[in-house]
């Protein structure tokens, strides 16, 4: 090669170079091991990159203590998979960002010198082409790729929307069975004590073998059920701490819900008359149905045979200049692009069934959520009314077991249905509030916690 047309060559090549702008590449290690907060004091608390509407006005004050409602703001701001969900949207954006760019142009040019013949002048060619079919596309590719990015968005801040929710379930659940263990350490020690005296009584004969076998019942029946408690409220603080990027022996000071009033049944229907409007996953699928619509468009435009332009300039070795315009077509005899178009209409079919369910689902989640709160509201009432007076006729039956008025199995019978009673009514008053919290989720609702004052 001579020197002229290494020279060329290096001179297009650094032109080229210095057209573009390209990106570097710079490592990026994966983690070695877990990044859990060692306490609550570590958790982000910048309730101010809250983007869920029901949970905007929410402070987060762990000095008395964190409601349900302020963990689940925690869990929004802390929970390790949403940060992973996010940093997925960041993908969308540069997906949309992508699809953005015009096509670049080409260009291509040689360099030939004669070595032998009769001409002698070194011939030359320049070729600028344009992709007119990607520059077609351009437009529905962008629209689809918003759209995309939109869905993405969405469907993030229903995923936020769920840990929320989720938070709260698991704070309600750990708080109600704290509190039952309570209590039950209470008639743990009032059954231990019973059984010790009665123990004692035994071995001077002043009660019977069944006497003693009584009291000893009711106390295993306390211990189990105190077992069970400990055990529910611990797997609770757990599923929470893993929620909210805490380790699992972290303490994470929680305190009750102030009593709010529910949703009447006219706000429950008005909310599920305009939740198509306002839920993030249907509004998602919303988005997702219209990028998928502008797919459609784009390979209806496919379909154009005209794919590229070109202009070129040249002079060949025997000093003739020429200039030409060309083009490429595509001749729609075997494809046509016939296939891309049947793919995405039938894809946009599926998004479109897909709405509908996700429609037929929503209600149906609505309408069992509302069942649920009422059937427990409705348990729990009665049993509120029944399990004090059932534990009223304890202390008495106490007094008359020791007189003798009553046999043990009388009184057995008393305090295991007085326990068994409570531990119904602490369920029923737990399952209402998560069917509460059901119904706030599925309605997209701002939760009964943040209408009531603290």
């Amino acid at each position: 090669m001579s020197a002229a047309i290494r020279t060329a060559v290096l001179n297009l090549m650094a032109a080229a170079a210095g057209l573009t702008a390209c990106a570097t590449y710079h490592p990026n290690a994966l983690p070695v091991g877990p990044d859990l907060a060692t306490s609550a004091q570590r958790l982000t608390v910048d309730v101010a990159r809250i983007r869920l509407v029901p949970l905007k006005t929410i402070k987060v004050d762990a000095r008395d203590g964190l409601t349900p409602l302020e963990v689940a703001v925690l869990a929004v701001l802390n929970n390790p998979d949403l940060e992973a969900k996010r940093k997925a949207v960041r993908v969308s954006d540069a997906q949309l960002f992508a699809a953005g760019l015009f096509p670049d142009p080409q260009i291509t040019a040689s360099v030939d010198k004669p070595i032998a013949g009769p001409d002698t002048q070194t011939a030359y060619s320049v070729d600028a082409g344009l992709d007119l079919a990607g520059l077609l596309a351009r437009t529905y590719s962008h629209r689809a790729a918003s759209f995309s990015a939109k869905a993405a968005d969405l469907n993030l801040l229903w995923s936020e929307w769920g840990v929320a929710q989720q938070a709260r379930q698991l704070a309600e659940t750990a708080l109600a069975d704290e509190a039952r263990v309570v209590v039950l350490r209470q008639v743990l020690a009032l059954a231990a004590d019973r059984y010790a005296r009665s123990a004692r009584a035994l071995e001077h004969r002043d009660v019977t073998t069944q006497t003693n076998a009584a009291d000893l019942a009711v106390k295993l029946d306390a211990e189990t059920q105190l077992f069970t408690a400990q055990h529910d409220a611990q797997k609770a603080r757990r599923d929470l701490n893993a929620l909210l990027g805490l380790r699992a022996n972290a303490i994470l000071p929680l305190a009750p819900a102030p009593l709010a009033t529910v949703y009447d049944e006219a706000a429950i229907r008005q909310a599920l008359a305009n939740l198509p409007e306002r839920r993030p996953d249907l509004l998602a699928l919303k988005a997702g149905y219209s990028a998928q619509d502008a797919n459609v468009r784009k390979a209806v435009l496919a379909q154009f045979p005209l794919n590229n332009i070109g202009l070129a300039y040249a002079k060949d070795p025997a000093g003739v200049v020429t200039e030409s315009l060309n083009a490429a077509f595509a001749l729609p005899i075997f494809n046509g692009g016939r296939g891309e178009v049947r793919i995405q209409n039938a894809t946009r079919e599926q998004l479109h069934a897909e709405y509908q369910a996700r429609l037929d689902q929503t209600d149906a989640e609505v309408r069992n959520a509302e069942r649920e709160r009422a059937g427990a509201q409705s348990a729990a009432a009665l049993l509120r009314a029944d399990v004090p007076r059932l534990e009223a006729l304890i202390r008495p039956a106490v007094a008359a077991y020791d007189r003798g008025d009553i046999d043990s199995q009388t009184y057995l019978t008393l305090s295991q249905s007085a326990l068994s009673r409570r531990a119904d009514l602490d369920d029923k008053e737990l399952a209402a509030r998560l069917a509460e919290i059901s119904l706030e989720t599925a309605l997209f609702l701002p939760p009964a916690e943040s209408r009531a004052p603290r």
